[in-house]
Parts: C-alpha cells; structure tokens; sequence
C-alpha cells in the first residue's frame, strides 16, 4: 500500500470507532474493533470541518449456500458490494427487495484475482460513515488498487440519504 493524497472515492485500511457499525454489523461484541482494521471508502469531503467520510466494508459469513449476509447484520443499513475486475462475488444480502451492489473497482491489470482477504462484502450505507481529519485520514495506508466512482459514490449517497429520512441509524 502506497502513500499518496489521499482524496473521496479511495478506499484507505481504518478501525471505525462507531459503536452502530458494530451493533448493526452482527459483531458478536457489539464492540468497535479498535484494533482492527477494514477496508473503508472515502464518500466525501466537509470543507468546514476539513474532514473525511469513511463508509465501512464488512466481510460476508461464508456457508455452504456461499457468502450471505452475517447473523444478525441489519440489512437496511449495509448494502452488497461488487469488486468488478477481481473475481470476486457479490454476497446475498437476505433484503426483500432485490438491490443492485455498490461497484468497487480493482484496476490493477497484472493481478486477474485478489487476494482472500478480499472477499465478498457489504458497505455501510445508514448515513455518511464516520468523520476523521483530513489530517489523520492523510496518515492510513491507502488500498490502491481499490477505488469506486462519482456515479457509484452518487448512488451511495442517495442510499444513505433515504436511510435518514425513512429509517436512521441507532444509535449513533
């Protein structure tokens, strides 16, 4: 992982801090990690707070019916994603209404597969994500070869904006 600015539509390694993400992710602690960190995407930039969004993945459980969404994850909130260019599949998310995945991109031409810890997910989608400093966002490792853009980032935030009107997140 390479450093560089870092800008929205990158994806960067961070351990959220948001006790929902966890609650709502089928943690078994119910605990933010703070050890551990996951893939996020940057979703946008608030010029007044100098701040970065960060919408979380979070792995689907793996079955014998294949990846699926994890016991007790609130579907609402996480929204199957698609890593185009990698070989890897889009998880059932267990939603009654069938939803088309949230497309990441895998642009490096010399690898045809990723990597297993890039496996089948789901994106945080119950509002923006968490805010952190464009100063420490500048200090994660940045996932370059991941990125999503302006028309998928669109539909995210047109995702999270009908969370808040019509079921938000809780707690915060």
């Amino acid at each position: 992982m390479a450093k560089s600015l870092i800008r929205v539509g990158h994806v960067v390694l961070f351990a959220p801090t948001r006790q929902v993400f966890a609650t709502s992710s089928g943690s078994f602690t119910k605990k933010p990690a703070e050890d551990k960190k996951r893939p996020c995407i940057i979703v946008s930039h608030d010029a007044e707070r100098d701040a970065f969004a960060l919408s979380p993945l979070c792995g689907a459980k793996l079955t014998t019916a294949g990846y699926v969404i994890r016991d007790q994850m609130e579907p609402k909130w996480w929204h199957p994603v698609h890593i185009v260019n990698g070989n890897v599949k889009v998880p059932l998310d267990g939603a009654t209404v069938e939803r088309k995945p949230i497309i990441l991109t895998h642009y490096n031409p010399l690898v045809t597969e990723l990597p297993t810890h890039y496996k089948p997910s789901f994106m945080w989608i119950g509002d923006p994500g968490e805010f952190v400093s464009n100063n420490d966002v500048q200090k994660l490792d940045h996932v370059t070869s991941l990125n999503i853009d302006e028309e998928q980032l669109k539909r995210l935030e047109d995702e999270w904006k009908y969370c808040l009107a019509n079921h938000p997140p809780t707690p915060q």
